[in-house]
């Protein structure tokens, strides 16, 4: 590359990869940022600089999923130097891990490199806070898109369950707990608290789906199923965490003075009782 970015013939060309021809150059993270090092001398006395790097990769694709034919690569050097420059890799996000060859060209020079694709495990779910107005059934549904955002495929199985919390916060059961002990006795009163504190579990939701394996970059819309005990307190809120891979669900549950009454069946989508 000349000073003002343009391809000049090989014998005017003053910037080479730098090392022996059997140098081999090592990258390794996941796909979108693999980081790695490229050795660059400017062997002429002007000095130049360079935007981009040619590039044979073989099977490797860009961010655009378009085949990776060239990279971006800045460095300026007067005449002499030399460089070890930092370099990113930007890859496809749904590149497999494993290893890969490639090579890298600048004007008469080529440096074979390998690139370690690391595992990335990254699911994502909408929404990500879910609201059930529980009157007197027992199982709700919603509609859930998830997406595989890594470059693993992701199974999820059919069923999973979680511990349903009451939504009263640990100062208040520290509290509650103590003025129901007796003052007297230091161990009636902690007694009294951890009493409180156990309470705070009250059962167990049961998260029912398809059984699925979403393959890296696959996104679906999927029905969730959500079954709460039948002896849920009426006029209360409860709270569950779920969390499938690294995507976590924050799921709020609300009580109607009728939560408890029946274990009829109630399914919502949307945001509506059908």
């Amino acid at each position: 590359m000349g000073a003002n970015g343009t391809t000049l013939p090989s014998e005017s060309q003053t910037l080479h990869l730098a090392g022996p021809a059997d140098t081999r150059l090592h990258f390794s993270g996941p796909p979108r940022e693999l980081t790695g090092t490229i050795p660059i001398v400017n062997k002429g006395t002007e000095k130049q600089k360079i935007r981009s790097i040619v590039v044979k990769s073989g099977k490797l694709r860009g961010a655009a999923r378009l085949p990776l034919h060239e990279i971006p690569f800045y460095a300026r050097l007067h005449g002499g130097e030399q460089a070890i420059v930092p370099t990113t890799l930007v890859l496809d996000a749904q590149t497999p891990p494993g290893r890969y060859d490639l090579e890298f060209t600048v004007g008469p020079s080529t440096l074979a490199a390998t690139a370690y694709v690391s595992e990335v495990v990254d699911l994502r779910l909408d929404p990500t806070q879910i609201t059930i107005l529980v009157s007197s059934a027992t199982s709700y549904a919603r509609t859930l898109v998830v997406e595989n955002a890594g470059n693993v495929p992701l199974p999820t199985g059919p069923q999973c369950d979680a511990p349903i919390f009451d939504s009263f916060d640990l100062i208040g059961t520290f509290l509650t707990g103590l003025n129901k002990g007796d003052r007297e006795s230091v161990e009636s009163m902690a007694r009294a608290f951890l009493n409180e504190w156990a309470d705070l579990k009250v059962g167990m939701l049961v998260t029912k789906r398809p059984a699925i394996i979403l393959a890296p970059g696959e996104k679906r819309a999927i029905e969730v199923e959500f079954h709460v005990p039948d002896d849920l307190k009426p006029l209360h809120h409860y709270q569950v965490n779920l969390q499938l891979y690294n995507a976590a669900l924050a799921l709020d549950i609300y009580t109607t003075a009728k939560a408890g009454s029946g274990k009829t069946k109630l399914k919502q989508t949307g945001g509506s009782h059908k």
